[in-house]
């Protein structure tokens, strides 16, 4: 019924509060929008996520949404800036827990003061019980990539996964460790 609908018309019946409209929008645009998210990512979970993000919001916010310019163009530089965000979040995620890890190996090669061997042992602790918090998989993923140094593809290897589950695996920890261990920062 919908599909006959220019994207605009579809947007001014989601603010109508047809939630089909909203169903035709999603599947006009989820799949060519998670290629392109796809080129910069290459990941499809990390993608999917992205423009699920995207369409989330735009479901959250339709009886005020305003779109100034084609409802693709709106599609296309939302996604855009979502993966600019995810980008940013995950190189800070990244080098916080690699800060973490290089405080926590510096407090075992030093001659620790009482201090130091407190922090040292509340900080391993913390880092015991949010590895052991993690789902089964990404804990195992975070184990190989974090504690024993394997590359990704050794641990897609050893685990019989994708290189692309092991990048979403090893996401996944990283934000949930950033944030179990934020007052170790």
């Amino acid at each position: 019924m919908y599909k006959k609908y220019s994207d605009e018309e579809l947007v001014e019946l989601l603010k109508q509060g047809k939630d089909r409209a909203f169903d035709e929008l999603y599947f006009r645009y989820r799949d060519v929008l998670v290629r392109f998210v796809y080129q910069r990512m290459k990941s499809i979970p990390i993608s999917e996520e992205i423009v699920q993000e995207v369409f989330t919001t735009i479901w959250e916010r339709r009886k005020t949404l305003v779109i100034q310019k084609k409802f693709s163009a709106y599609m296309y530089t939302s996604v855009r800036y979502v993966t600019l965000d995810y980008i940013k979040s995950n190189m800070i995620n990244d080098q916080y827990i690699k800060e973490v890890f290089d405080r926590n190996s510096s407090l075992e090669e030093c001659n620790n003061t009482t201090e130091e061997s407190i922090y040292h042992d509340e900080l391993q602790e913390a880092l015991d019980k949010a590895t052991s918090l993690l789902p089964k998989k990404a804990k195992e993923v975070f184990i190989l990539s974090r504690f024993k140094q394997y590359s990704n593809k050794e641990i897609a290897e050893e685990l019989n996964v994708s290189h692309e589950t092991v990048k979403y695996h090893i996401s996944y920890a990283l934000k949930f460790m950033r944030l179990y261990l934020g007052e170790f920062n």
